[in-house]
C-alpha cells in the first residue's frame, strides 16, 4: 500500500504526435530489435517541441540525432531486458499514473483524453503506452540497482558521525552535470580525447553558451537533452569528488573537468537552499480495500466497497471486524485494516488526497486508487519529531544516491556494450 507513483512528466498536451509517418528504414539494430526512422524523427520532433515551449536555441541537427539515437537505443536495451525478466504495469498502475499526469495539467483524465483526441486523433492509446514503457523502464531499473547498491546499518551510523552526515541536513545544491564518458578499461589515447572534450565543453559554457546547448552537443549522459539538470541534491548525496568541487563554488559558476570511472564531468551550480524540517504531521488511519480480479470487476468491487461503507455508516464500532474478513490488504487486514501513524508523501495521491479531507472519526466515502477500491477511516492526528527516523532515512537515501548515478552508469555502459548494435547510415534527404 505504502507504495507511491513517481510523476512521468512529459509535455503530452504541447508534443507533435507524428502519426502516419511511414515505417520506411531501420535506423538501428539493437540485439534482436530494431529502431525504426519513424521512431528517431518522432522523439527528434518531441525534443525540438521541449525546446521551443522553454524558448531555447536547438542544437546542431547532427548532435540532437547522436543524442536520441543512444537515449533509444539504451531505452530499447532496458526494454527487452525488462520484458526478460517480467516486469509488467498492469492497467490500474497505468491508469493511477495516467489520472497523475493529468491532474499535473490541470485536467481530469477524460478532460486529458479528449484533449489529445482532439489535437491528434489516436494520440491518447500511445501516449498511454510510451508512459507505460517509461514506467517498466524505471521500475526495472531501480530494482536493478537496488541489487548492486547495499547499504547496511553500519553504513548509515558511520555516515551520520561523519562530518559530512552533519551537514546532510544543511544545505541542498541544484546542479546540471555534463559527462564525457570512456569505454571500459579506455586506452591513455582515449583518455586524452575525452578530456579535452570535456574542456571544450567548459569553454563553451564559460564562452556564453547556455547549457542545453552544450550538453546536448557534448554530455552522453541521460539528462543531456535537459540541459544536464540533476535536481536538487545535498551535498552527502553526491559522489564525494563532487562534493568536493562544489563547495567553493557560487550560483552560476562551473566545476570541472572531474575524471570519475565513468569519464569527465562537469558541474553548474543553478541554485541552492536549506534544509526541510523534521517535524512531521501525521494522520493515524485504518482502511479497508477491495481489489477488482479475475473474477470480481472493479463495478462489484466497488459495489462490495459501498455495501460495506453502508454497514459502518450504521455501525462504525464494527470497521476492525469488517476490515478482518473483507480487506484484500493481508499487511493491514490481520491488523484491523490499521495502517499505523501515516506521514505525508508515504501513501499514493488519491490515498493521501483523501486521508486529508476526511474528519477525525470520520468515514471516507469509496473512492479509488490504483489498487482498487477504498474506505478509510482517521482516528486521530498529531506533530511528531521525526528527527530520529528522518536523519536515518536521510542518511539511507543520501548514500544511495551517492552510489546511484555512479552506478547507473557504469550498468547503462556494461549493457550498452554487451549488446550488438548497428547503427545505419543516415540517408541524403
Amino acid at each position: 500500500m505504502r507504495l507511491s507513483v513517481a510523476p512521468l512528466l512529459f509535455l503530452l498536451l504541447t508534443a507533435p504526435v507524428m502519426a502516419g509517418i511511414p515505417l520506411d528504414r531501420i535506423a538501428a539494430v539493437v540485439d534482436e530489435d530494431v529502431i525504426l526512422e519513424s521512431e528517431v524523427k518522432q522523439r527528434i520532433a518531441d525534443v525540438e517541441n521541449q525546446f521551443q515551449t522553454r524558448h531555447q536555441t536547438l542544437p546542431d541537427p547532427a548532435d540532437l540525432r547522436n543524442q536520441v539515437l543512444e537515449q533509444l537505443i539504451l531505452q530499447n536495451l532496458q526494454r527487452g531486458q525488462a520484458q526478460k525478466a517480467g516486469v509488467r504495469i498492469d492497467d490500474n498502475t497505468l491508469n493511477a499514473s495516467m489520472t497523475d499526469i493529468a491532474r499535473q495539467n490541470g485536467l481530469t483524465l477524460d478532460e486529458f483524453r479528449q484533449r489529445l483526441e482532439t489535437e491528434h486523433p489516436g494520440s491518447y492509446n500511445q501516449v498511454r503506452e510510451q508512459v507505460r514503457t517509461e514506467m517498466i523502464i524505471s521500475r526495472y531499473r531501480n530494482r536493478r540497482l537496488q541489487e548492486r547498491i547495499r547499504i547496511t546499518d553500519q553504513d548509515i551510523d558511520s555516515f551520520l558521525a561523519s562530518p559530512q552526515g552533519a551537514e546532510a541536513l544543511a544545505t541542498e545544491y541544484r546542479l546540471a552535470h555534463i559527462l564525457v564518458s570512456v569505454p571500459e578499461a579506455a586506452t591513455p589515447a582515449q583518455l586524452d580525447k575525452a578530456r579535452k572534450r570535456a574542456e571544450e565543453a567548459l569553454v563553451a559554457l564559460r564562452g556564453g553558451q547556455s547549457l542545453e546547448q552544450v550538453a546536448a552537443r557534448y554530455s552522453t549522459g541521460d539528462d543531456a537533452l535537459k540541459g544536464g539538470d540533476l535536481g536538487w541534491r545535498k551535498e552527502a548525496q553526491l559522489p564525494a569528488v563532487f562534493a568536493d568541487q562544489i563547495r567553493g563554488l557560487k550560483t552560476g559558476e562551473y566545476a570541472g573537468p572531474i575524471q570519475t570511472p565513468a569519464g569527465f564531468h562537469i558541474l553548474a551550480l543553478l541554485d541552492r537552499r536549506g534544509a526541510e524540517q523534521m517535524v512531521i504531521h501525521q494522520r493515524q488511519v485504518r482502511h479497508i480495500l477491495v481489489k477488482p480480479s479475475e473474477v470480481l470487476s472493479s463495478e462489484d468491487a466497488q459495489q462490495k466497497a459501498a455495501d460495506l461503507r453502508s454497514k459502518l455508516e450504521q455501525h462504525p464500532e464494527d470497521f476492525p471486524t469488517l476490515a478482518r474478513t473483507n480487506s484484500d490488504d493481508p499487511g493491514s487486514a490481520r491488523n484491523g485494516g490499521d495502517l499505523g501513524w501515516v506521514s505525508p508523501g508515504e501513501m499514493v495521491p488519491s490515498f493521501e488526497e483523501m486521508m486529508k479531507k476526511t474528519p477525525i472519526n470520520g468515514i471516507s466515502p469509496v473512492f479509488e486508487s490504483q489498487f482498487g477500491w477504498h474506505i478509510l477511516q482517521v482516528l486521530g492526528e498529531r506533530d511528531q519529531d521525526m528527527t530520529r527516523e528522518y536523519r536515518r532515512n536521510l542518511a539511507r537515501q543520501a548514500l544511495y544516491n551517492r552510489k546511484f548515478d555512479e552506478e547507473l552508469e557504469l550498468w547503462q555502459r556494461e549493457i550498452r556494450a554487451d549488446a550488438y548494435v548497428e547503427i545505419k547510415p543516415v540517408e541524403a534527404p
